[in-house]
């Protein structure tokens, strides 16, 4: 009995062994117990106790529903076209909507026309901001209209309207003493060129007129229609071919005039960033930034208030004001 008894006291002396610790040795595992039940309750919240994450798709639905109703709109549009020879001078909103243009494109045409814009040539319909190059070669086929305006037609541009003639005076005397004949003399008078218009004339137009040869007329009219018009006779100073060419620039300012009703504006608040980067004015330097800024503050009351991006200088406001609107 007595050695059971000692048995069992060398036992407990043996565990309080492993349990007696120092105080230092206290403190570390507690610091290890609580460093393991903040990983535990962790752990449990990760797996049994947090709120499942749902990402707030809601931008994004409404992009997608967005794209679905323009695909939507577009496909309607393109089924509910109706092509008939057209004359665009001449027919009214009810015709354009058959040939499949909305509503924001036939009131960008009425606008050219009411500021006295006329369509001389297919081409000029194509000029368009609102129209497209897929549909405009859509409509081209049907367009009553020539390819290029004519000799005579040029004429009402300016270029060969009410020609100058040449004017002969003849004076004649009675015979004196020793002459075999009668004396004639025989006086030639031309009279000076009449100024073309510029933003309507072509390049046959401006090659007629003195001193403008066919690379100044090429330049000329391809950065107009970069320009969608000029707005001033000094931005011929900006064209590739006149450049350090002082005196031509002066010869040609007397020759031309413009009319700035006819300059194409792009439409500021329907535009996308590619049709604002095609103008020589704005690029993708302008062209993003403005059309990130639209995004963010919305459509532009006015055209000055496209000075609240940063890009907008004072000096790219004022070469690039007049060819936006916000209609």
């Amino acid at each position: 009995m007595g050695d059971r008894k000692r048995t069992w006291d060398q036992r407990k002396e043996r565990i309080k062994d492993l349990f007696d610790m120092h105080r230092q040795e206290r403190r570390g595992v507690l610091v290890l117990i609580g460093i393991l039940l903040v990983l535990s309750a962790w752990v449990v919240w990760e797996q049994w106790l947090r709120p499942p994450f749902v990402p707030d798709l809601t931008e994004q639905r409404e992009r997608i529903e967005a794209w679905v109703a323009l695909q939507t709109v577009q496909q309607a549009d393109s089924t509910a076209v109706d092509l008939f020879p057209f004359d665009p001078n001449t027919i009214g909103r009810e015709e354009w909507k058959r040939l499949g243009l909305t509503d924001r494109q036939i009131d960008g045409v009425e606008r050219y026309q009411e500021k006295g814009g006329v369509f001389r040539t297919k081409r000029d319909l194509g000029r368009m901001y609102t129209i497209g190059e897929e549909q405009f070669a859509q409509l081209e086929p049907y367009i009553l209209l020539p390819e290029k305006t004519t000799r005579r037609e040029r004429g009402t541009q300016g270029a060969f309207q009410d020609r100058p003639k040449r004017e002969w005076t003849t004076t004649s005397t009675r015979p004196e003493a020793g002459d075999t004949g009668i004396r004639k003399s025989m006086t030639y008078a031309r009279m000076a060129p009449r100024p073309v218009e510029i933003n309507t004339a072509d390049t046959t137009a401006l090659i007629a007129m003195p001193g403008i040869g066919p690379a100044f007329a090429r330049g000329i009219v391809k950065y107009r229609d970069m320009l969608g018009g000029f707005v001033s006779l000094d931005q011929l100073a900006e064209v590739y071919v006149l450049k350090d060419k002082p005196d031509a620039l002066l010869k040609l300012k007397s020759l031309l005039i413009l009319d700035p009703h006819a300059v194409l504006r792009i439409p500021i608040n329907t535009c996308t960033a590619e049709e604002l980067a095609a103008h020589p004015y704005a690029r993708w330097k302008v062209a993003k930034p403005l059309i990130a800024y639209r995004s963010q503050h919305g459509p532009f009351t006015d055209v000055t208030a496209i000075r609240g991006c940063a890009v907008i200088s004072e000096e790219v406001f004022r070469k690039l004001a007049p060819y936006l609107s916000v209609e």
